[in-house]
């Protein structure tokens, strides 16, 4: 029997739920797809109600078994929101002279990074970003000689009441987490070429409330925001001309676009708010 693989990823309009399975060449077959409303319960990608959120991810649970036919034993998550952010941290190592650097001297750089403590907030990932050896940068140090040897790391961070709540919804929701991943992460690998994230590049991905923007280069993330800026925002900027937020929402989705061709700019063009106007 086929084992599926269900993701479930939080946001601050709607929680999906996807369920596939694996083919041998390593692609996903999607097999189902759910979605509960969550403006409720979530708001800038972050759960503020405990009680709300662990029913709709109990909803998706049941609506997924019940398309598959099968029981779902974990499920992975995908997390983001204004809840998480990246910061940058340098550790030193002085050395005796003319030492030649060894892969437990780079382990020893990553698990003191991976050890710093911040306010509230703790390491959800950690990314290697560079080593400097004496005043040269490299990727990788091991096997140079050198008397200072420096480690750049790009932590990203997220507030630990963030984990608390949302460990506490899927356990009310009786759900197993198999594990957490960041959603930007998991967006840039799936849409991003190597090609991109080697030149250099920038993914923003525009939500319900926030926006987060990752950049690359040299096959690296070296920068990550979460922006409390959404289409939400584009919507109640149309609800200012004096119309329902619903009908906004609704003049948003037929007619908004973010490409559009030059030649089919027009600046006379109208649109009706209503009957009337």
């Amino acid at each position: 029997m086929a084992e599926f693989i269900v993701a479930i990823e939080l946001g601050s309009s709607k929680i999906t739920g996807i369920a596939g399975t694996k083919n041998l060449d390593g692609s996903i077959s999607v097999l189902a797809v759910v979605t509960e409303d969550s403006t409720s319960c979530i708001r800038n990608g972050v759960v503020y109600n405990i009680d709300k959120t662990g029913q709709c991810l109990t909803n998706i649970i049941n609506r997924l078994k019940t398309q598959l036919k099968h029981d779902i034993t974990h499920v992975y998550v995908g997390v983001s929101g204004k809840s998480i952010r990246s910061v940058h941290n340098v550790i030193t190592k002085e050395l005796p002279a003319d030492t030649i650097i060894t892969q437990e001297m780079v382990n020893s750089l990553m698990d003191t990074n991976r050890n710093m403590t911040y306010a509230e907030q703790e390491i959800l990932d950690a990314v290697t970003q560079e080593y400097k050896v004496d005043n040269q940068l490299q990727l990788d140090p091991v096997g140079i000689q050198c008397n200072h040897l420096e480690g750049h790391f790009l932590n990203i961070l997220w507030h630990k009441s963030f984990y608390r709540y949302l460990n506490k919804c899927f356990d009310n929701a009786g759900i197993t987490i198999a594990e957490m991943y960041l959603a930007p992460l998991a967006l840039a690998d799936s849409i991003l070429s190597e090609a991109e994230k080697r030149s250099g590049c920038a993914l923003v991905d525009l939500g319900a409330e926030t926006t987060t923007v990752s950049v690359y280069y040299k096959n690296l993330l070296r920068h990550l925001v979460v922006i409390p800026l959404g289409g939400n925002n584009i919507t109640k900027d149309i609800a200012s001309m004096q119309m329902e937020e619903k009908d906004a929402e609704k003049m948003k989705l037929k007619y908004a676009s973010a490409l559009t061709d030059a030649n089919d700019m027009n600046s006379t063009l109208k649109y009706p708010i209503d009957a009337e106007r």
